[in-house]
């Protein structure tokens, strides 16, 4: 008799723990400053939010992949391709105000 408690007990848990997978979420990307007007200080700072945005989005990634290899569609796929498209724009604009900022001379 008391197996079936421990049973629906474990069940919940699993059913908790599949669900916080299905909770992947990603903050939106960080504003990146004008490399022509910036000063170093909005530079650097830029540069550790675009590295902690990138961080983060590896770990929602592997979250969406996670979950998407649990379940049958392919949903999960267009939003990891959005997510890593995201990534390499974010990368570009930086990379980009960095040349701008460097060719002030600084």
């Amino acid at each position: 008799m008391k197996k079936i408690p421990i049973l629906a007990i474990t069940i919940s848990m699993f059913l908790c723990v599949s669900k916080s997978y299905a909770q992947c979420t990603i903050s939106d990307p960080p504003t990146l400053p004008d490399g022509t007007t910036a000063t170093e200080q909005q530079m650097e700072a830029a540069q550790q939010s675009v590295k902690a945005y990138m961080t983060d989005t590896q770990e929602y990634l592997a979250c969406l992949e996670m979950e998407g290899r649990a379940k049958t569609d392919k949903n999960w796929n267009v939003l990891y391709n959005a997510q890593s498209v995201k990534m390499e724009s974010l990368a570009k604009e930086f990379n980009k105000q960095l040349r701008a900022f460097k060719a002030r001379g600084n």
